[in-house]
């Protein structure tokens, strides 16, 4: 790839992190407040400005997103029964840690549907396809070689957990696609603490990638 072939991809790249950033804002704000107040929270577990273990309380985050203890509330409930957050009356309210072995289920969790659909898709791509896998590699490229802050470490895992998904796409099982669609923030959860904790794995992580998209691999049925 030339200079200005690299400079364009990562002009790209940025470009559409700005716009996605600017449409997640716009949807936001039309949402009702309870959903706003989800959002909002869940995003800030995720990113961890909510510290892990850290004591929180309904009028501290009321106070922190400019809301009534009412929509956060309902927030929290949410996002307690989704495994985010646990409420007690000694302690408040305490965003949760994932446990080692938590991590590990969802690694192999996701491992188990992306064999299957690795197998399935392999030797299958139309060319259209492929060119989607390729200009999503050169885009993760040019994020990894973006100045390394908070805005790019979460740009670079939303561009891993795109890569995953296109594959998905690719195959079309509609159940494959909703039970992943679940675990979607608490896989973003474990990239993040991953990523964060051992930084070459995002590298890693490209190189993985670009050999599974290479032809010699797509060409080749059954692929583990």
């Amino acid at each position: 790839m030339t200079a200005t072939m690299m400079t364009a991809t990562m002009m790209t790249a940025t470009m559409m992190t700005a716009t996605m950033i600017r449409a997640t804002m716009t949807m936001a704000t039309q949402l009702p407040l309870k959903e706003q107040a989800y959002q909002q929270l869940k995003k800030l577990i995720l990113s961890e400005e909510l510290p892990i273990n850290g004591f929180l309380s309904e009028r501290g985050l009321a106070e922190q997103l400019g809301m009534s203890k009412t929509p956060i509330r309902l927030a929290i409930e949410r996002l307690e029964h989704e495994g985010f957050v646990r409420v007690s009356p000694q302690q408040g309210i305490v965003v949760t840690a994932l446990s080692f072995e938590e991590i590990l289920d969802y690694i192999e969790y996701r491992l188990a549907l992306e064999s299957f659909v690795v197998q399935a898709i392999s030797g299958k791509l139309t060319q259209e396809q492929i060119t989607s896998l390729e200009q999503h590699l050169a885009q993760q490229k040019a994020l990894l070689a973006e100045e390394a802050n908070a805005t790019q470490h979460t740009a670079v895992i939303l561009a891993d957990r795109d890569f995953h998904s296109l594959l998905m796409h690719f195959k079309g099982n509609q159940q494959i696609l909703q039970a992943l669609g679940r675990q979607q923030d608490m896989i973003f959860r474990v990239a993040h603490r991953i990523y964060q904790r051992y930084p070459a794995r995002r590298e890693q992580s490209y190189l993985e990638h670009q050999e599974l998209a290479s032809p010699s691999s797509l060409a080749t049925p059954n692929r583990l």
